[in-house]
């Protein structure tokens, strides 16, 4: 019989904690030099910019709700 192991990848785009930083406003140690910083909005009242490797460990991290189109 065949067996498949399945592994999640923690990545801060499928975390439905994180947003991209160019769309984020207020952010005090936000740079907008570099577009692809993330940004962990866990606790609204401090966000932080995070790295892919910051999301691969976080107990915090959650997988983003995906809804189906209606067509």
């Amino acid at each position: 019989m065949a067996r498949t192991a399945t592994a999640v990848i923690q990545a801060p785009w499928d975390c439905k904690w994180t947003r991209l930083a160019y769309r984020q406003t207020g952010i005090p140690e936000y740079t907008p030099p570099n577009p692809n910083l993330w940004v962990c909005v866990r606790q609204p009242e401090a966000p932080r910019r995070v790295t892919e490797q910051d999301c691969e460990g976080c107990p915090h991290w959650e997988m983003e709700e995906t809804h189906p189109v209606d067509w």
